[in-house]
């Protein structure tokens, strides 16, 4: 009898952890991107094909994204958040959001002092198969935070 109450209380316990880590589990790089930057409703959902587009990364380097940008693209502001498929891929992703980054800084250098100035700070973190790459975010924490989380 006390094994089968002890057997009963351990499900319930196992029962009641499972959705919370269900919770977890499925949140989304873009999930966390919305949690994690302050300024998320005043920034565009990007899509994949902006992401190649206008980034470079292709879509069989990952397996999730989070790209959001601000509405007017005067700020600067942009949150590129992207989970490589494998390293070699991770290697290529870091290198287009270097390209990406450079290029942003050569159109902006002197037409956009803000902006510039804003990129000029940003940089790209990695931590394995993550990469982000925060443009003037109003935590300056925000790619670690997100790195952080996995």
């Amino acid at each position: 009898m006390k094994h089968g109450l002890a057997f009963l209380l351990a499900l319930s316990f196992c029962l009641v952890l499972l959705p919370s880590y269900a919770e977890k589990a499925a949140e989304t790089l873009l999930d966390r991107a919305l949690r994690v930057a302050e300024d998320s409703d005043n920034l565009i959902r990007m899509d994949e094909d902006e992401l190649y587009d206008v980034v470079g990364i292709a879509p069989e380097d990952y397996s999730d994204y989070a790209y959001l940008a601000d509405y007017d693209a005067l700020s600067g502001r942009e949150l590129v958040f992207v989970r490589a498929v494998d390293e070699e891929a991770a290697e290529r992703i870091f290198s287009q959001l270097s390209l990406y980054l450079e290029h942003r800084l050569k159109a902006t250098r002197n037409y956009l002092p803000d902006v510039f100035r804003a990129l000029s700070e940003a940089g790209i973190r990695q931590r394995d198969l993550l990469l982000v790459l925060s443009v003037a975010p109003p935590d300056p924490e925000e790619a670690i935070k997100l790195l952080q989380e996995e």
